[in-house]
Formats: C-alpha cells, structure tokens, sequence
C-alpha cells in the first residue's frame, strides 16, 4: 500500500534528505511540500518530485502559479496525508503537530519544540503511538524498546558537545559566530548548531525524552565521535545501542516507513572508522545553558515554552552579532526568573507564554546590546 507523506520544511536538512527518500521508496509518495520562505529552492522541488500541493509560508512577494500560502497552508499540505513529517524550525511546528493529533495522523516528527513546549497537548498522541521520533537519539531509544521484553532502568542520551566542546572555556564567552557553526560531526542549520554548542538542544531532547518515554530516568553522555547513537539500560544489566554514522537519513527513513521494511543503500554504507569512542560527563562550568533548560523541564507548566522563545531570542541576536555566545544562558536564565508560568490547557496557553518570553528575552537582548 503507497504511504502518502507531507514533508514540513521541505527545503532545510532534514527535509531535503526526506525527499530523496521518498524519490527512492516505491511505497513512498509524496503528497505535499511546506518551506518557510525558501522559494528558489521549493520551486526545483516542486519541478522535481511533482507533489499534490506546494505551499510556503513566509513569501516575500506574490506566489508564483501552483505554489499556495495563507493563514489555512497547514490544513490544505496535512489534508489526504497519511503520514507528516513535521521539520518545521522551532514553537512554529507545534500547531503542525496539533493538527495530525487531531486528525489521528501519523506523525514524523522532527521537531523537537512540539514536545518540548507542548508536551502535555500531545500526550494522547503519544499513548497512541502516533508519534515516531526522527532526532536521531530518539530514534534510537524508539528502536531498542520496540519489541523488548525486559524491564528498562533507564535511557542514555548521548551528545556530540558541540563546536563548544574543543574551545577553552575561558574564551567561550567571547567565542565568535563562524567558530561557534563549525559543528565537528553533523552538518545542521545554523539555530540547532548554535543550540548544540550551548547543550540547549540536548536539555530539550532530555524533555522530549521524557514524553516520549515517560516514566524512564533519562540521562547524557558526552560523546564526540557521534557513532553509538544512544544507549537503553535493562534491569538485567545489559545495555542496547545503535550505532552508525553521523547520518539523518537512517531515523528519517525508520520513521518514514515504520512499521514496515526498511530500505536498503539509502545511507553511505561503508565500514565506520571506530578509532576510539570516548564517553564523559557533561561539564556544567562549559555548559550553563543546559543546567538552566533542564530545570525549566522539571518545573514544567509554560517554563519549558519560555525557555525555548528566550532560546530563539537569544540565538538569533548571537547570530547577529548583537550579543555575545555567553550572553544565550544569561538570556534565558533571566527570562525564565521573570517567567509567571501556567498550567497548559491548550495551544493558545502555550503561545501566550511564548510570546511574553519573546518580549521579554528582546528587552533582555537591548540591554545586553
């Protein structure tokens, strides 16, 4: 049976790599595409894989014939799918997510912040088994549960350490933008990258963890040659892992056609280059950020949300040149002190707290200026 998929952020990494695995997947079809403002780039996409419906949301002009935008583009690329992969960049992803709970769609999802922000709204979603993890520790943890018998003790996230990880921490403070994107072992966008060197991305994987596997004592690992993919811990004593290269076409093709076959040669399939993996602790002292998203996790409410519009905040204002790298963690701790956090009863509880963090983060931002 043909799976039909809408791929939501068709023009960043991961959705670029979803594309060409859907072109080589006979069982595979694609429905439809959304990018945020990347139009060149839809369009050869659009000429390319010839899907049902091509939409983009943030146009900087009028809309060429056939490409569709609005306040309704959700709807109209989710409506016919059977299955989304939602890799839209930050909160924005959140209503995406909403909409494929609400449809009972089977969600791909790739963003992180659906999770992390809006956990609780998709909780039924998740004791459904409507969301399949595509971030590649999560994928991995979904893997070595699917079908396990034995007890778990606990999951293992573990992390690259970022462009942060070989800089002195004496000079992380002033570490400059071109430094702080020359990520060692993946090749990502420029916010993810920031957030791997800062350990934000990997608090709120922590999170995302936790929904995702509730229950399960969630811990991380620094590992910088990005090989074994996270690790689960049974009560017997052993541990399961996956391990590979540093590749997202493995967890975007698992979720893609999950339950069924996976394909074959899609990835490089070449011997790893084991050398030595290394494992250590996380050092707070190189990693502020991560102790102060972790702790927005365990206070819950709206914390996380705030948490995550303060991130983007302070991201995009390092990235230019407004503040200082040390600056991201002054920026979200401060924010989050302010924070007057609710209980998550819907969608729009969650964006209100986004958009006073936002405002919040953006005053910060002035004065640090």
């Amino acid at each position: 049976m043909i799976r039909k998929v809408a791929v939501l952020g068709s023009t960043g990494s991961i959705g670029t790599q979803a594309l060409e695995i859907i072109h080589a997947c006979p069982e595979l079809e694609l429905h439809s595409l959304l990018c945020n403002r990347n139009l060149d780039l839809l369009l050869k996409q659009k000429e390319q894989y010839a899907p049902l419906v091509t939409a983009i949301a943030s146009p900087r002009g009028e809309c060429p014939d056939g490409v569709i935008t609005g306040p309704e583009i959700l709807q109209k690329v989710i409506d016919g799918a059977d299955t989304v992969l939602n890799a839209i960049v930050g909160s924005a992803g959140l209503r995406a997510s909403l909409i494929c709970r609400d449809r009972g769609i089977t969600l791909a999802l790739a963003n992180k912040e659906s999770l992390v922000v809006g956990g609780e709204l998709l909780r039924d979603h998740i004791s459904a088994g409507g969301i399949i993890p595509v971030d590649s520790e999560h994928s991995t943890i979904f893997r070595c549960l699917h079908r396990e018998p034995r007890p778990v003790r606990s999951i293992v996230l573990t992390a690259s350490g970022g462009s942060a990880r070989d800089i002195p921490v004496e000079k992380l403070q002033t570490a400059g933008v071109d430094d702080i994107l020359n990520h060692p072992t993946w090749d990502m966008g420029a916010r993810i990258t920031v957030d791997s060197a800062t350990m934000v991305n990997k608090a709120f994987e922590v999170i995302e963890a936790r929904w995702l596997f509730g229950g399960i004592q969630v811990d991380v690992v620094v590992h910088p040659q990005s090989i074994v993919h996270s690790f689960v811990r049974l009560e017997d004593g052993s541990w399961k892992a996956l391990l590979g290269k540093p590749d997202m076409k493995v967890p975007v093709q698992y979720a893609l056609q999950y339950p069924g076959r996976e394909l074959e040669l899609i990835s490089d399939d070449g011997p790893l280059d084991w050398g030595t993996l290394e494992f250590s602790e996380l050092d707070g002292r190189r990693y502020p950020a991560f102790d102060i998203v972790m702790r927005a996790g365990q206070d819950g409410k709206t914390f996380p949300a705030a948490a995550n519009a303060a991130d983007e905040v302070a991201v995009a204002a390092f990235l230019a040149g407004k503040i200082s790298f040390g600056d991201i963690a002054v920026v979200i701790e401060e924010v989050l002190t302010g924070h007057e956090a609710l209980e998550i009863s819907d969608h729009e509880t969650v964006m209100e707290a986004d958009r006073e963090s936002r405002i919040d983060a953006e005053r910060i931002v002035r004065r640090l200026c």
